[in-house]
C-alpha cells in the first residue's frame, strides 16, 4: 500500500470505530482516566454506605484544578449530592455514563482526577481519611449489609437496560 492508501485506510478505521484509546482497559476502570492521575476515588460500595464529601471538599480546597469524575449509575440523590459540591467549590465535573465504564460494587464511582500524572500513595478515600471507630456496632451485619449493596447495584444495572433499551 502506498502512504495516502495508508492514511486514507486509517482516516475511515477512526471514522468507523472511533479514535484508538490508550490503555482502554485502564481508562474503564477509572472512569475515563489513568490511575496515575487519580487523586481520591470511592467504589459504588463505599458511595453507597456514607457521604464523603467532608473529605473531598478538603482536597478540592487544596486543588482547585482538579475534575470530579461520577459514574452515571449512582443514584440520583448520590449524585446530586456531589454535584452539588462541585458547583459549590467552583470545580469541573463530568458524569460518567457509557456502558463501558465499570459497575461493580469494588468499581470507581467517583473520582477525583489532577489533570496530569500524580501517582499518590493511595486514592482509596476510606485509607486516606480513616474514621474512628464507632462506639456501637451497627444494626446489620457487615456481610448483610454487603449483600444487600450487591442488590441495589444489580436493580440499578437492569433499570438502565431497560430505560435505555438495551439486552
Amino acid at each position: 500500500m502506498s502512504q495516502s492508501e495508508d492514511q486514507m485506510d486509517k482516516h475511515l478505521q477512526n471514522a468507523i470505530f472511533g479514535a484508538p484509546v490508550l490503555h482502554p482497559d485502564e481508562q474503564h476502570r477509572n472512569l475515563g482516566t489513568f490511575h496515575e492521575r487519580i487523586d481520591l476515588g470511592i467504589t459504588f460500595t463505599q458511595a453507597l454506605l456514607r457521604d464523603y464529601s467532608p473529605e473531598l471538599q478538603t482536597e478540592i480546597q487544596a486543588h482547585p484544578n482538579y475534575q470530579l469524575l461520577l459514574h452515571g449509575l449512582l443514584d440520583q440523590d448520590i449524585l446530586d449530592r456531589y454535584i452539588r459540591l462541585a458547583n459549590r467549590s467552583n470545580l469541573r465535573f463530568a458524569i460518567r455514563n457509557d456502558l463501558m465504564y465499570q459497575h461493580q460494587p469494588d468499581s470507581l464511582a467517583i473520582a477525583l482526577a489532577a489533570p496530569a500524572a500524580i501517582t499518590p500513595a493511595t486514592i482509596d478515600i476510606d485509607q486516606r481519611f480513616p474514621l474512628p471507630p464507632l462506639a456501637s456496632t451497627s444494626p446489620l451485619p457487615k456481610q448483610l449489609l454487603i449483600e444487600r449493596i450487591h442488590q441495589h447495584l444489580e436493580k440499578n444495572r437492569r433499570e438502565f437496560h431497560e430505560r435505555h433499551h438495551l439486552t
